[in-house]
Formats: structure tokens, sequence, C-alpha cells
């Protein structure tokens, strides 16, 4: 348990520092998103486009984690809808909230330094491919199932092309391609051009944690107990089991399988709010599940791999 703990307890503890300079304002909210927007901009597209180039073949690469991963997290996703319809008698946007908070994972932020962390630089490998996908499934089906709630057919193309876009103008995705394309070339970086991305890409990490604790220090709970409670079996505990399950079917790499079991426990992303932001749905629901989520992901991700160490 020692040895786990000192995989997971420093990355909340950055976590919980920026929670604190964003809670006291020791560092102005602008300058935490100027931060943020360096992370996301380009100290994780340099990391990422680095570790693929260094770690990825084509061979490597197994497609069977997106249907494990998405596979399990349509299902959940289905399930969620049912419960907010049919228990909580929510309206369907609202239910389709709910679905996309009991499934989008904060794959970046917390994700990748967590990887990393327990697997080390090649279990960046299977992330890289749910990570790619992420946003383009989960957040297009929600956006598109809500413009049908609310009547518009046409706004629900528009929103797939949307979410597309998004998706295709993403830094990091642009940087996993520009790599996996570098990777298929069998091209060398230069040493000097490696070091360079390599200090970049060093300040990804801390930088990416330190932004989602001055983050969450904007957020205040809200919302109803049960449907956050549902968020919280559902992500943390049965989206992840599920993962097992189709990785177990599919005959996934244990590697693989693990990586993908441990991005399925992380805590609903920060993102799920932007959407529940922009479309007025749901939004102290959404505060709740992400900020809850994230203070037990401390307890059930070090659970999460102490299951998964054997492999």
């Amino acid at each position: 348990m020692i040895d786990l703990l000192i995989i997971v307890l420093p990355i909340f503890a950055v976590v919980f520092v920026g929670w604190l300079v964003g809670r006291f304002e020791v560092i102005k909210a602008d300058r935490v998103n100027g931060l943020a927007d360096f992370t996301f901009f380009i100290a994780i597209p340099a990391l990422m486009f680095r570790s693929v180039i260094r770690n990825i073949r084509w061979e490597t690469a197994d497609p069977g984690v997106l249907l494990a991963y998405f596979g399990s997290g349509l299902v959940i996703y289905g399930v969620a809808l049912v419960i907010g319809l049919r228990v909580f008698r929510i309206r369907f946007e609202e239910a389709a909230m709910l679905g996309l908070a009991c499934t989008f994972g904060n794959s970046v932020q917390l994700g990748i330094p967590m990887v990393v962390r327990t697997f080390g630089e090649h279990g960046l490998v299977p992330l890289m491919l749910i990570i790619s996908f992420h946003s383009l499934v989960l957040i297009g089906l929600t956006t598109v199932l809500i413009e049908i709630a609310r009547g518009r057919g046409g706004g629900a193309k528009a929103a797939a092309i949307q979410s597309a876009k998004g998706a295709a103008s993403n830094p990091i995705i642009i940087a996993m391609v520009t790599g996996l394309v570098v990777a298929g070339l069998d091209v060398e970086l230069p040493k000097m051009v490696d070091d360079f991305l390599g200090l970049l890409g060093a300040a990804g990490i801390p930088c990416a944690l330190f932004a989602l604790g001055a983050q969450l220090s904007r957020f205040r709970f809200g919302g109803s107990l049960g449907p956050t409670t549902v968020i919280l079996v559902l992500k943390l505990a049965a989206l992840p089991a599920l993962v097992w399950v189709f990785g177990l079917w599919l005959n996934l790499p244990a590697e693989t399988a693990a990586v993908a079991i441990l991005g399925a426990g992380l805590p609903t992303g920060a993102n799920v709010f932007i959407l529940a932001n922009r479309y007025l749905v749901y939004q102290a629901l959404v505060v709740s599940s992400v900020v809850a989520s994230t203070m037990l992901s401390l307890g059930t991700i070090t659970l999460l791999i102490a299951w998964l160490s054997p492999i």
C-alpha cells in the first residue's frame, strides 16, 4: 500500500497545491488560465508528440482498446440515460448530460500524469488512442442528443460536424497524429530537437495538475444527491469494471487493458462542465460530479492500481 501511495499521493498533492493557490487567489484567475493554455497548446502536445515517436509503432497500436473503452462507455451512457429518464424523471437533454458525466473522464490533466507514473511513458500508447476519440465520441454524441431534444434536427447535424472539426483542431490530437506519421516513416529526431521537446513536455505534467487544482477551486457543490451518487458509482466503479470485462472478451494485452481500465476510472472531466455551461443544462450537478469524483478518485484510483499492479 505504501508503494501505491507513493505513486498516487504526489499527483494529488500537486492538484491540492493548485486548489489552494486558486482558492486563496495567490495567483489571479487570468494567469492560471494562461498556464492552462500553455499546458494544453504547447507542453502536453510536445510530450505526446515525443512519446509517440519514442514508444509507438504501428504494430503496437491495438485498436481493440477503442472497442473496449468506448463500447463500455456507450453501455454506461445508455444506463445513465435510462436512470435519468425513468428514475429521476428528468428531461432528455439533462439525461444526456448525466450520461456524459458518467463516462467522460479527465484523460489529459489527470490521466496522462497517472499513466506515466504508473506504467511509464510507454503506457501512453493506448491512452493516446483513447484521447484521440474521447471528445469526438462522447461530447459529440451528447451535443447531438441535446440538439435533437431541443427539436433542431439540422442543428444535430451541424453539431456533429462541429464536434468533428473541434477534435481535428485539438492541438493534442494534432500532435499525436503528426507523431504517428513521423513514427510510421521511421524518422529519428535529432538530439537537439528531442531535448527541446523533452524540456517542454516535462513541464506538461506538473502544470496540468496544478492548473486542474486551481480550476477546481472555482467550482462549488450543487445539484441533488441522487444523480451525483449515480455519477460517482457509474464513473468510478461500473465503467472501469465493464472495461475490464470487455478487455477479457477482446483478449487485450494485459498492460493495454490495464491502462484502459485506469483511464476509465478517472474522475469526470471539466470539459463536461464546459458543455453544460454552453447549453445551460444541469450545470450544478456537473460541478458536483467534477469536484466530488476528483476528491473520491484519490481512493478509487489507489484501489484500481492495487488491483492492476499484478498486471
